[in-house]
């Protein structure tokens, strides 16, 4: 995972000589880039059980929704949101 936090280095030229203009070992959060949508991503597949149990709340709940419009997937959303925010 820290891999992800460093920016590669990138050569287009074998040639060249590189010169970054920071070095390579500091993380974005020193470079003053946010990495937590680098680490969403990292972090949603190790939550499918509650994705997939909203996405079975909001089948069903276009059904009932009809019948009954108070109803929601907010407890399964606020699950799966939950699940993704403790991992970053």
């Amino acid at each position: 995972m820290d891999s992800k936090l460093f920016f590669p280095l990138n050569k287009s030229d074998p040639n060249e000589i590189y010169q970054p203009l920071v070095p390579r070992s500091q993380n974005l959060l020193e470079r003053g880039i946010d990495p937590k949508p680098i680490l969403m991503e990292v972090c949603e597949p190790m939550c499918v059980f509650w994705k997939d149990k909203l996405k079975r709340c909001e089948k069903k709940l276009e059904k009932i929704i009809k019948i009954n419009p108070t109803k929601s997937c907010l407890y399964p959303m606020r699950d799966y949101v939950t699940c993704v925010e403790a991992c970053v």
